[in-house]
């Protein structure tokens, strides 16, 4: 799950510096912010796509990588798509694919993504499968092939099913079981948040429903949503939309649709937001926490321009050391060694926003729950300013630079905005939609979202901190 960077624009600045090396008045400042305007002028990251005749999409990223590409294949299904009474499913499946297929068994498998590329992993979310290798361009053949080969040949032994069933119960355990926080209160939360939506448990599923995941459920979840129809090849690097598509043709141009791959999704109503205060102590637990959750609005989420909105709102809040939480809490009243914020967004339903912050020894919850209502609820009229906004906009529009330099992260920025049903159009856009945000923007995104009937309260602490809640 991941934070605002990859939502940022692989798109670079665009303006004209004749008359930068003419004026002979300029700062040195201003001499060295016309040489990086430069720079990012001459090095435009180019989002192409075409679409193959059997509904795969192909999406191309080009770099000067000196040889360099990092490619995968995004499937659109995720944990969001997993029926009632095998929750994980999406997440087994993404284990299987590592099972081997007719043609090629596990070991080899494993042998050949270690001999030909510097990284190869896969992940699952609530909405995508991404399976995805680094790797010098001259081996990208070897990845595209395999996959080709994985999207219609899987082999599910039952050996391999058996032993990954052991694998991702004990990866619940270490991720859930053994974090009081996970275990007690963040499937809790989502339950509250989701009441009815399929988003409601997490990526991973449970113990019960994942020892329900045999051969036949696994192999009816693979038919329905591995075809070329629902998923699209992802490169980022040392190639061209032609070569890619020449090559992508090569291997995945035969594979013939399975289907419609239809996602049947639960959707909340817009009006279950309540408000919730969930308190567990623990002996595990050694930071004294309150997390504050805000449920976002689907409709505040839709757009890319929506979802940079509510981004900006969550960095100015508590996302960085310089945000009005922590210069107001943990600097000015020093109730909390530190403070963060999250948006995490979805492609179907309402989304929420997060704020936690770890209080000093000795402080309360409810003198720190205090100040922060204090700022929330007078955020918009005394602290959001538009000089605010503006420095928010410079500090998105350069982390631009760092994203050019970091095929990966150019491919994570990619394939989520993909996940969460934005277009390549959009993404193309970014920087522009970046300087087109407004006070008025964040404001109206602030009013929706910060209210008190929109927001669960979670309170962790160690037992021996009961007597400063």
């Amino acid at each position: 799950m991941m934070k605002l960077f990859f939502y940022i624009a692989a798109l670079c600045l665009i303006f004209s510096h004749a008359s930068f090396a003419e004026d002979k008045q300029l700062t040195k400042t201003e001499e060295k912010k016309a040489e990086k305007e430069k720079k990012t002028e001459q090095s435009d990251f180019n989002i192409e796509e075409e679409v193959l005749e059997n509904g795969l999409r192909v999406i191309v990223v080009p770099m000067n990588l000196k040889g360099s590409v990092v490619c995968g294949v995004l499937y659109f299904v995720g944990s969001g798509d997993d029926p009632r009474n095998v929750v994980g499913i999406s997440h087994f499946t993404e284990h299987m694919m590592f099972g081997g297929t007719t043609n090629l068994g596990s070991v080899d498998l494993k042998r050949i993504f270690e001999q030909y590329n510097k990284n190869s992993n896969a992940f699952t979310s609530y909405d995508i499968t991404f399976y995805h290798h680094l790797c010098r361009k001259n081996f990208m053949e070897v990845n595209l092939k395999i996959e080709a080969d994985r999207m219609q040949n899987l082999l599910l032994d039952k050996a391999y099913i058996e032993r990954e069933c052991k694998v991702i119960i004990e990866e619940r355990k270490m991720r859930l079981e053994s974090d009081p926080r996970q275990k007690y209160m963040v499937e809790a939360a989502f339950k509250m948040l989701y009441l009815y939506s399929t988003y409601s448990y997490d990526t991973i599923g449970f113990m019960d429903q994942i020892m329900a995941c045999d051969k036949a459920a696994i192999e009816a979840h693979y038919k329905k949503f591995y075809t070329p129809n629902n998923a699209a090849v992802v490169i980022v690097g040392d190639v061209t939309l032609k070569e890619a598509v020449t090559m992508v043709k090569k291997y995945f141009g035969s594979i013939k649709k399975r289907g419609n791959a239809q996602r049947v999704r639960v959707i909340d109503p817009e009006d279950t937001g309540l408000t919730y205060t969930m308190e567990h102590e623990s002996e595990q637990i050694q930071m004294h926490d309150l997390d504050t959750i805000y449920h976002v609005s689907r409709k505040l989420i839709d757009s890319m321009k929506d979802v940079i909105i509510v981004e900006m709102l969550s960095n100015l809040l508590a996302a960085r050391g310089d945000s009005v939480v922590a210069q107001q809490l943990v600097d000015k009243k020093e109730l909390a060694y530190c403070v963060g914020s999250y948006l995490d967004n979805r492609a179907f339903d309402k989304g929420r926003l997060s704020i936690a912050m770890v209080l000093r020894d000795g402080k309360k919850v409810k003198d720190a729950d205090q100040e922060l209502m204090e700022i929330i609820n007078n955020f918009v009229d005394k602290y959001l300013t538009a000089e605010m906004v503006e420095k928010e906009k410079i500090k998105l529009l350069d982390h631009i630079e760092t994203l050019k330099d970091n095929p990966s992260d150019v491919m994570q920025f990619v394939v989520m905005n993909l996940g969460n049903g934005h277009k390549v159009s959009e993404m193309k856009n970014t920087r522009e939609i970046i300087k087109s945000i407004t006070i008025d923007d964040v404001r109206k995104a602030a009013q929706a979202i910060l209210q008190k009937e929109n927001r669960i309260m979670q309170i962790y602490s160690h037992p021996k901190e009961k007597k400063s809640i």
